[in-house]
Parts: structure tokens; C-alpha cells; sequence
């Protein structure tokens, strides 16, 4: 992500990143992870990787925000629960 800052040693033993902001992971997008996990050496910044035109742009992990998924007739899309009508409450007698 931007503001990331990523460095390695000079033999190159060590790979390493600080994180602009909160340290998560999934911050790192794709062509700098693969370079921090050695999948390849060339620096992303000198040789970007080619992307397909179907690949969706890279999001961090967004669980835990406002902007974290909920799916229909979760309680949080729209605020408050909706009604049901298909079930009744069970209460004890």
C-alpha cells in the first residue's frame, strides 16, 4: 500500500517492510509480498509485474471496519434487524 516503506540488507539475506500506519499484512499488496517471500528479486518499484485485465485491484483486509462485508439481513446492513415473519420466538413457559 502506499506509505509502505520496504528495504533488504546488503546481501540481500534480509527483506523486510515498515508499515505506513496500522501493521496488518494484507497492507502489502501482491508484487511486494511476492518480493518480501523471494517468489522473485527483481524490485516491484523497477520491474512491475504484468496484471491481467481481470484482476481486481489489491484491498486490504477490511474485517473489523465499517467498510467489512455484510451480507443481506445481516444486522449491521441497513442498522437495525429486520422483522421476521417465517419463525416465531420460543419463550419459556
Amino acid at each position: 500500500m502506499k506509505g509502505n516503506v520496504f528495504y533488504h540488507n546488503a546481501d540481500d539475506s534480509r527483506r523486510w517492510v515498515i508499515f505506513n500506519g496500522e501493521i496488518e499484512a494484507s497492507r502489502i499488496d501482491t508484487d511486494w509480498h511476492g518480493w518480501l517471500h523471494r517468489t522473485f528479486n527483481e524490485l516491484p518499484s523497477k520491474n512491475p509485474l504484468p496484471h491481467k485485465p481481470w484482476e481486481k485491484p489489491h484491498q486490504e483486509n477490511l474485517t473489523g471496519t465499517l467498510n467489512a462485508y455484510a451480507p443481506a439481513g445481516s444486522i449491521r446492513s441497513g442498522g437495525a434487524p429486520k422483522t421476521r415473519s417465517d419463525y416465531e420466538a420460543w419463550a419459556p413457559e
